[in-house]
């Protein structure tokens, strides 16, 4: 009987060099995840390229227990503008064209 093949781990996103499509999708994907947090009254409060995962196409967020309440916590709009500033320093270090101001506001509109 063959033997099965062995599972393994998705690489950090902070090792990663996608392509053009690919670095736009991880992009979209992680707007989206933060925006769901946000919705749920929550911050990552420590996100960067190394609390992402790069699963093929599909980007994970990992290090989720350290979430914070975003108004209960009296530096969770601090934390937040630090996640958008980590991502989109990261981003752009890769040629993505994003801005971590519109980003925070995005996800400020969405908190309420």
């Amino acid at each position: 009987m063959p033997r099965p093949a062995r599972a393994q781990t998705a690489p950090r996103l902070a090792q990663q060099r996608p392509r053009p499509a690919l670095l736009t999708s991880y992009f979209d994907q992680l707007r989206d995840a933060m925006a769901t947090l946000v919705e749920a009254g929550l911050v990552h409060a420590d996100l960067s390229a190394y609390n992402l995962l790069a699963a093929g196409e599909r980007l994970v967020m990992i290090d989720l227990p350290q979430v914070i309440d975003l108004a209960g916590n009296p530096a969770g709009f601090d934390l937040l503008q630090r996640d958008c500033t980590n991502v989109c320093d990261w981003f752009r270090s890769r040629g993505l064209a994003v801005d971590e101001d519109d980003l925070f506001a995005d996800l400020l509109a969405r908190a309420y």
